[in-house]
């Protein structure tokens, strides 16, 4: 039998204000430094573009499908990887969406992924990690505080991974980590399609990129071969797979944001369930049930200088720190720390890890081609200088009103 795992992720970053528009404040007191340095106003307009399009209509569809499939022989199930970013701005901007993922919980089929609070990459600070734990601390906390369930498998910001950070996952509790099915680390005709071990014995889930892609990428290019993508025609691909887990990931935001719905996204998802039931050697899963029923079939080894993710062509941590530019705000931001946390204050501590968020490096990058077009597309600031004048006027600003308060 192949089980199918589909894993959704979903994040909102809290974007910068301008320079310009914090330079002239002298006095901020520690409860409105969140004002002081992120735009709401954008933030909120952003949410709700995108919970109009995507978060309220593929939400209810979710639920409805789950609930609808519950009783069947071989129910839906889906996880979500939700950041502590995201589910903040949630309970700031729709609380009513929020209840309909607390719905989504209490029907036992869907699982809730662990991961750094921030979205952050506080996983590459140290060895020590200490940051990191602190963070993935939170977000299972967080998790647990609205959902009354504690992750029990990880995934790192972005599948960041390595063989530190599967060590620092286990070592926190989790059963099993996702991270990408790179090409070079499944050389010698290994497929994503098995469960692997990191080194300490954690057990690895990889994501397909292929048919991930083909659904959140490929799904509504007319000049792809596989368009127009039908659920059937779908469920048949799967159903030729042979192998034992295949792990479907893809931004939740490419159901109704980036693909829209007169693409046909929503009808297909809303026919893949009916579709992969026609086939007996098929049913859905989720990462924890995954891991805890199937065997490792070999180790991977990724060097902690060898990070991988799903970000771009190169897999690895180039989106956030493949310029200059980007390494000089990753290195201040990481310094920052100190005076922050000398500091001890809960409002300078949230407003340095909201600036830790891997957004802000992601909208640095100068890379070229289809890449730059992404990058491009994501960016809330409109060109790459505005953006590291955002970060970086922001962070030393903090830095200082840190160590002058405690003068």
């Amino acid at each position: 039998m192949t089980l199918i795992t589909l894993f959704f992720f979903a994040h909102q970053p809290d974007r910068l204000l301008p320079y310009e528009r914090r330079r002239h404040t002298a006095k901020v007191a520690p409860e409105k430094l969140h004002s002081h340095y992120f735009d709401d106003e954008l933030n909120r307009l952003v949410f709700h573009k995108v919970a109009e399009k995507c978060y309220y209509p593929a939400t209810k569809m979710i639920l409805e499908l789950v609930e609808g499939f519950k009783e069947h022989d071989k129910p839906f199930r889906v996880a979500y990887g939700l950041s502590g970013t995201l589910l903040d701005q949630i309970e700031r901007y729709a609380p009513d969406l929020m209840d309909i993922f607390k719905r989504l919980a209490d029907t036992g089929m869907v699982e809730f992924t662990g991961e750094t609070y921030y979205h952050s990459l506080s996983a590459l600070f140290d060895d020590e990690r200490a940051e990191f734990q602190e963070q993935v601390h939170m977000h299972s906390d967080r998790l647990h505080s609205l959902f009354g369930v504690r992750p029990t498998v990880f995934r790192n910001t972005e599948c960041m991974y390595n063989n530190g950070i599967a060590a620092a996952a286990q070592s926190l509790g989790y059963e099993g980590i996702i991270t990408e099915g790179v090409d070079w680390l499944l050389a010698n005709w290994r497929s994503p399609d098995f469960v692997y071990s990191a080194p300490c014995g954690l057990p690895v889930l990889m994501r397909n990129y292929r048919l991930s892609d083909d659904l959140g990428y490929r799904f509504s290019n007319r000049d792809w071969e596989g368009w127009p993508l039908k659920a059937e025609t779908f469920a048949g691909w799967l159903a030729g797979n042979t192998d034992m887990n295949v792990v479907l990931a893809l931004d939740y935001e490419a159901l109704g944001e980036h693909i829209w719905a007169d693409t046909g996204i929503f009808d297909f998802f809303k026919h893949l369930p009916g579709a992969v039931e026609q086939y007996s050697q098929l049913a859905f899963t989720t990462p924890t049930e995954a891991v805890r029923t199937l065997q490792p079939v070999g180790q991977v080894w990724v060097d902690d200088f060898a990070t991988i993710s799903w970000a771009d062509q190169e897999r690895d941590t180039s989106a956030w720190l493949g310029n200059e530019m980007q390494q000089f705000a990753y290195e201040e931001l990481k310094r920052l720390g100190e005076s922050i946390k000398a500091k001890n204050d809960p409002h300078y501590t949230d407003c340095w890890r909201r600036m830790q968020t891997s957004d802000h490096l992601y909208y640095l990058a100068t890379k070229s081609m289809s890449d730059a077009d992404v990058h491009k597309y994501f960016s809330a600031y409109g060109s790459v200088f505005e953006g590291f004048v955002r970060l970086h006027t922001a962070a030393m600003d903090l830095k200082h009103r840190a160590e002058v308060a405690r003068s």
